[in-house]
This record gives structure tokens, C-alpha cells and sequence, in this order.
């Protein structure tokens, strides 16, 4: 079967998703969902995905509200995980989906798998946030979940705050083209874009915080089920230590496997 490629708008839920798909795939083999994280658009799995389009279906959408995806919110996980859901009963009826996620969109496969395992047969996880926010290693965690400074700060400098993300949290830096800097820098200073960003921050801290007072509790996942997982994990990390990602492998138990990557970032 020849390759291809195509980049379209599918409506699903709440949110007008942009998907990138790669080929179609054989009849009968399950398409694999490709989650990205932030500050990206689903363009970071350009290598990627043709290589797993060799013999699968790839999906590759932008995270609602982020990159081409318009999506008005909420966005706490199981608010996301419900217009992820939402799609892959749109492009895969009756079936189910491989689902890999980085960063933020493996807190969103984290979810599928908990809150809709029916629609997720197995799972990879590379550095993401989970139950536990390590906010004395990443204070850009709280500090992105204040009200209005945060906005001003990218309103002010937006491209030289991405850039240093990806400067810090990537151990080798130069590796990220170009180009492909200034199309995620392009995506996270448009005013909604950014508010959609935050608002992923805001959704996940505000909760915790507000429980270390007293006065709430931590909205939880649901436990979370694969046929199989793998959790992948950059060990160099300076935002989400090891630790983060075993914790999710205690959850899922005995079908998953846990590899580490020495000297790599958070961008693994």
C-alpha cells in the first residue's frame, strides 16, 4: 500500500480538530494516536509518523484549543480526555486505538486509559505529568497557573519564552530545527492559543493548591488500563524526575515496562 499524508479539519465534541493522517493502514490493524505536548503542535511527530505509517493508521491530532484546534475549554483532564474520546469515535468507530503521548498529551492518554479505557488497546507515556506536580523542581508550574501575568509575560516576549523552554527542558537543543522553533514560537503567541495553554496549567495546580490548604481535593484518575504500556522516560529531565514516571508505572501494574533514556531531557 503507498504512503500518505494529509492534514484536515475534523469536528468532534466540542472542538474543530486539526489532524494530520498518515496512510490509511491494512484492514484490521489498529491506528495509533499520536499526543503531543506543550509548547508543541502536532507537527513534533513528523519523524515519526511516517516511519509507524509504514503499516498503521496514524492520527495526529493538535491538543484542543492548541495549534490549528479550536476548543473553548474547560481544560481539566477529563473535560480533554472527553473531546479525545470524542474523536476517535469519529475517525475509528467501534474500535480502538494505540495511543502515544508526550508531556501534556500523556496526561491526556493517561486519561483515555483510565476514563475510556474501551477505546484504548495499548499505551506509551513519555514524560508526563501525572498525580503528583513537582512544583518546588518546576516553579514555572504555579507561576503559569496565576491569573494575568502569565498572559502579560507572553504578550511582552511570547517567541523568547518558548525558545528558552525548549533551551532549558531540551538537553540538546540544537537538534530542534530552526524552522520547527519558530512554527511552535508562531503557535504560542496567538492570544487564544496561549489562553488555551495556560488554562492546561491552571485546570491541573489551582486544585492542588487549594487542597494543600484545606480547602478541596485533587480531582483523581481513574485507574488506568492497557493491554500493554510502556513508559518512556528521558532521565535528565529538569521538570519531571524519574520518579514521576515510576509512579505511573505502579499504577498500571504488571503489563507495563519502564525505559529510561540516560542524558535525555524532557524532550526524549
Amino acid at each position: 500500500m503507498s504512503s500518505s499524508s494529509q492534514v484536515r479539519t475534523v469536528r468532534a465534541g466540542q472542538t474543530s480538530f486539526l489532524l494530520r493522517e498518515h496512510d490509511t493502514g491494512p484492514a484490521g490493524s489498529t491506528p495509533v494516536l499520536l499526543l503531543h505536548g506543550v509548547p508543541e503542535t502536532s507537527s513534533c511527530w513528523g519523524d515519526v509518523a511516517p516511519e509507524l505509517a509504514a503499516g498503521r493508521r496514524v492520527l495526529a491530532p493538535d491538543l484542543p484549543g492548541l495549534g490549528g484546534s479550536a476548543y473553548a475549554g474547560p481544560y481539566d483532564v477529563a473535560s480533554v480526555v472527553a473531546q479525545l474520546a470524542a474523536l476517535i469515535e469519529a475517525e475509528v468507530p467501534g474500535g480502538r486505538v494505540d495511543v502515544v503521548g508526550h508531556d501534556w498529551g500523556g496526561s491526556f492518554a493517561l486519561g483515555l486509559a483510565g476514563g475510556r479505557a474501551d477505546l484504548v488497546r495499548r499505551l506509551v507515556v513519555v514524560n508526563a505529568p501525572y498525580r503528583s506536580v513537582p512544583f518546588l523542581r518546576a516553579p514555572h508550574i504555579p507561576f503559569l497557573a496565576l491569573p494575568v501575568v502569565p498572559e502579560l509575560l507572553f504578550r511582552v516576549g511570547g517567541r523568547r519564552v518558548v525558545d528558552a523552554v525548549f533551551s532549558v527542558a531540551w538537553k540538546a537543543p540544537r537538534a530542534l530545527d530552526a524552522e520547527r522553533r519558530a512554527e511552535y514560537a508562531a503557535a504560542y503567541t496567538v492570544p487564544a492559543k496561549v489562553s488555551a495553554m495556560l488554562g492546561l496549567y491552571r485546570a491541573a495546580v489551582r486544585p492542588r493548591l487549594a487542597a494543600l490548604v484545606g480547602r478541596g481535593s485533587v480531582p483523581g484518575y481513574p485507574r488506568v488500563r492497557a493491554e500493554k504500556a510502556l513508559v518512556l522516560w528521558g532521565a535528565a529531565d529538569p521538570v519531571l524526575p524519574i520518579s514521576v514516571g515510576e509512579e505511573v508505572v505502579r499504577d498500571l501494574g504488571a503489563d507495563c515496562v519502564m525505559v529510561t533514556v540516560p542524558g535525555a531531557g524532557h524532550f526524549v
